[in-house]
């Protein structure tokens, strides 16, 4: 009899609760969708960032040795983006180099590479010699010139989602300080001195 009541009250308890973790998984998962969401979008800049930096470094080795221009190092930097990150750099996209679309500081020179298929700005590359500020191309550089190549990003164009920003950054940035390698100028004799 202890028994039979001992269960029949175990099975009252089970029937009150039975819509319980419906409820609470009701309650719960907006809240849950919101911090995978935020999550989601953390990844996703960490990703392009990433890439940015290794293609700022790729872009300041080449402008290193002194013999590519800087449109040439833009252009190689867009072939890096696009082959490493397909989905922020679409590689089938038409796109062009133009005028900055952001303001630079002084004595900086840059390149807007616009992407002309979804009439948006890809990235925006800049190059300053700090050594000599004059400098405005990578093969006007003397040896061990310090300089440096930035890359940013709209955070729009790379953005997953379509929830709102999880920071109140607008562009993402890499800056890459590197020295010019350029050989320095030496004199060829084409005849040997003679004892």
């Amino acid at each position: 009899m202890f028994v039979a009541h001992a269960a029949e009250r175990a099975f009252r308890r089970e029937t009150r609760r039975r819509g319980n973790a419906a409820v609470e998984l009701a309650v719960c998962s907006p809240l849950l969708l919101l911090v995978l969401c935020g999550l989601w979008e953390v990844g996703r800049m960490t990703q392009v960032e990433q890439v940015m930096w290794n293609s700022a470094r790729e872009a300041a080795r080449d402008a290193s040795l002194g013999e590519d221009t800087f449109s040439t190092v833009a252009s190689n930097t867009l072939m890096y983006l696009q082959s490493a990150d397909q989905t922020a750099f679409p590689p089938n996209h038409s796109t062009s180099f133009i005028s900055p679309v952001t303001v630079l500081p002084a004595n900086t020179t840059g390149y807007t590479c616009w992407d002309n298929t979804a009439n948006q700005e890809l990235f925006t590359i800049t190059f300053l010699d700090e050594t000599h500020t004059s400098v405005t191309d990578p093969t006007a550089m003397s040896q061990l010139d310090i300089y440096q190549i930035g890359l940013q990003v709209p955070y729009r164009s790379i953005a997953w989602s379509p929830l709102a920003q999880v920071t109140n950054m607008s562009r993402l940035s890499a800056t890459v300080y590197w020295a010019s390698m350029v050989d320095s100028p030496f004199q060829i004799t084409p005849t040997l001195p003679s004892q």
